[in-house]
């Protein structure tokens, strides 16, 4: 399991430099030394910004450049914390809801 991670960061990290969006930075030079809990949220894979540029959905959790598209969860946190994030979803979510609901 640590290798294939280790792997898809590698591929990851390639196909981001190629197309000129970013890169994966690895903080771990010791495969070995890779740890995993169930306490792992993964936040910030579709970072929320104004700007397209430096986010994938907008503040209504829209991705960018799709008409109906949303995503709704921590990946759009722009930074994250040391608390649990479930009740900052729950509220995101009925936030997104209403928003669709309404316009």
């Amino acid at each position: 399991m640590r290798r294939s991670i280790a792997r898809l960061h590698e591929s990851l990290d390639g196909e981001l430099r190629r197309t000129g969006i970013g890169g994966v930075e690895s903080r771990v030079d010791d495969i070995d030394r890779i740890t995993f809990t169930d306490a792992s949220h993964h936040m910030g894979t579709t970072r929320m910004s104004s700007d397209p540029k430096r986010g994938v959905v907008d503040p209504d959790c829209r991705v960018h450049g799709v008409a109906n598209l949303y995503v709704a969860g921590s990946s759009v946190f722009p930074t994250c914390g040391n608390a649990n994030p479930t009740w900052t979803i729950v509220a995101m979510a009925l936030r997104l809801a209403e928003h669709l609901e309404y316009g």
